[in-house]
């Protein structure tokens, strides 16, 4: 694109300048729109201000738009008229997008093996809210596996952006906030209603407010997703889409690739998800924290370095 910013005729320094400018921004806007328009990315704000957990717990995570798990992009079944009455009056109850694939349109977090699946238990892996927000809806999870496994589904809608509202599943929620709060309406057949629980304090969380625990009984991760509400339709986005790089340098300690978060739509629509099986393709695997005894030789091999730099330099002094 040639971007023009000189005058053709003499003009007057200020107005030749107020030309350049204005070119200038003109060139830049036009680079935007095409950047967009190749890669058919939105921009969201930068809405995470804290990790939803200690990441060196973490092992692996999974990509967006992955095959782990099961299908989580839009509400697919069929009800009866009644039904979807009911489903259709409830605020933020799914995404509304019905252009995605069938794949899961959210991360999940699988600690390391001591603390998941049979060594699992639901008071290790400390879960924070990611943005300020107020807590819209909590409900109840039960685990398939087994029925007396409840935990619970929590909703914090951005106080930054409205628009915007995470989805932690699996806590074992901190008694601060409420266990049942903004419940979904009775639909026969397929959710049970239950009452508020009024016996809470806290309904707003400042980022990183510790939230509870994630409930890794008999479970190899815990998830997350991100409802956008878009001016047309409701939309799952990825947590990654709203981190800053001062949050995801961790990650990219960690060796993940920003690029590697996110599997794109063409892709998944080319390569449709064969569920029930694992992937390689749809986790980022973590690199290793090193151990501690690592860290004090490399600690030690650079202080051996310095001590032998500065002993170099005293005998160049001399000679």
């Amino acid at each position: 694109m040639i971007c023009w910013n000189k005058s053709t005729q003499p003009l007057s320094g200020s107005l030749a300048s107020l030309l350049k400018h204005i070119s200038w921004f003109v060139c830049l806007a036009c680079c935007i729109w095409r950047v967009d328009s190749v890669q058919g990315v939105m921009v969201h704000p930068d809405l995470v201000v804290s990790d939803v957990t200690d990441l060196d717990l973490i092992f692996e995570i999974s990509k967006f738009r992955s095959g782990a798990g099961h299908d989580f992009s839009y509400f697919r079944e069929v009800f009866s008229s009644e039904v979807m009455d009911v489903i259709d009056g409830i605020d933020d109850f799914f995404a509304t997008d019905i252009s995605e694939s069938q794949s899961s349109m959210k991360h999940y977090y699988s600690p390391y093996e001591l603390n998941k699946q049979e060594d699992g238990d639901n008071t290790t892996i400390p879960v924070y809210a990611p943005f300020s927000g107020t807590i819209t809806r909590v409900i109840e999870e039960v685990r398939e596996s087994d029925s007396s496994i409840i935990n619970k589904r929590v909703e914090i809608t951005s106080s930054e952006n409205s628009d915007y509202i995470v989805v932690l599943f699996h806590l074992n929620l901190d008694d601060a906030y409420p266990q049942i709060y903004n419940d979904y309406p009775e639909i026969p057949g397929i959710w049970a209603h239950q009452e508020d629980d009024i016996a809470y304090s806290t309904l707003f969380v400042e980022a990183g407010d510790f939230l509870g625990y994630a409930d890794m009984r008999l479970s190899n991760d815990f998830d997350v997703a991100v409802l956008f509400n878009d001016i047309a339709d409701a939309k799952w986005i990825s947590l990654f889409e709203l981190m800053p790089d001062s949050v995801f340098s961790a990650y990219e300690a960690r060796g993940v690739d920003r690029l590697d978060t996110i599997i794109s739509k063409s892709y998944r629509e080319d390569n449709p998800v064969v569920w029930g099986m694992r992937n390689e393709h749809d986790w980022m695997t973590l690199d290793p924290i090193p151990e501690p005894a690592t860290i004090s030789a490399i600690v030690l091999g650079v202080l051996m370095s310095l001590r032998q730099c500065r002993s170099a330099c005293r005998f160049e002094r001399k000679s």
